[in-house]
């Protein structure tokens, strides 16, 4: 086999992994070919690979596949991220109830803001991400700040012309080099109606003791809710979450 094409074949397989490792239930080879853009048998070969590794199982009597035991296993080998969702969660669900609105930890990955735990909101009308889910760099709150505050060779990485998620999204490097620079002395960054029009985000940095990036947390509402200046009072919660989630890590 050719090099390309057992990149590819590994990138399918890890694709394929993403989608049960995040989907509600279990999902059928159907749905995996469907979701994935190849074909059922291509798909059903790729599975059984997966399976032979430990790495899904497949139910018996529904033939539906999730995630299998050595996949947790291997899991807990990486203990950075859940640890820092352990300590944040219960001082995401307090904010949350301060300011009813849906609460986001992420921390950065090559391409993207990588969501690893949320609390939604308390409203009638839920506004959220899911856990797992990748966000833009340059067109979501929390992906700005891994920008602003994160490597600097990360800018780098993105295409000179920038995606348009919707209308409201930047798409000049020139534009967003220039909103890292407010966003790094405000501290903060929001993004609103750029990945979704109608909601806004507003996010900033999970610090450790040395200064170092090690996540960003999101509140997330209707524009309604929160408007593309947040107010003093969400800000202060914000900060105040950011830092102490900082300071518990760095105990």
């Amino acid at each position: 086999m050719e090099k390309a094409e057992t990149v590819r074949a590994a990138d399918t397989c890890l694709r394929i992994l993403e989608r049960i490792a995040f989907a509600d239930s279990p999902m059928g080879v159907t749905q995996v070919s469907a979701d994935v853009g190849i074909a059922k048998g291509a798909a059903f070969k790729h599975l059984r690979t997966l399976i032979e590794h430990g790495l899904i199982v497949q139910d018996p009597v529904t033939s539906h596949y999730a995630l299998g035991p050595k996949l947790w296993l291997m899991a807990q080998q990486a203990p950075a991220g859940a640890s820092l969702a352990e300590l944040a969660l219960p001082l995401m669900r307090a904010t949350r109830d301060e300011l009813g609105m849906a609460v986001v930890l992420s921390i950065p990955a090559p391409r993207s803001a990588f969501i690893l735990a949320t609390v939604s909101s308390n409203q009638p009308i839920e506004i959220g991400v899911r856990p797992g889910s990748e966000l833009s760099l340059h067109s979501s709150a929390q992906g700005k700040v891994f920008l602003a505050f994160g490597s600097p060779e990360l800018l780098g990485t993105l295409p000179d012309a920038l995606p348009q998620i919707t209308p409201k999204s930047v798409t000049s490097k020139a534009v967003l080099a220039a909103q890292l620079d407010a966003i790094r002395a405000a501290g903060y960054a929001t993004a609103p109606e750029e990945s979704l029009l109608g909601i806004n985000a507003v996010a900033a940095p999970i610090l450790g003791s040395q200064n170092q990036l090690l996540g960003s947390i999101g509140l997330i509402a209707s524009i309604q809710h929160l408007g593309a200046v947040p107010t003093p009072s969400q800000l202060k919660a914000l900060f105040a979450l950011t830092r102490e989630i900082g300071l518990r890590v760095s105990q």
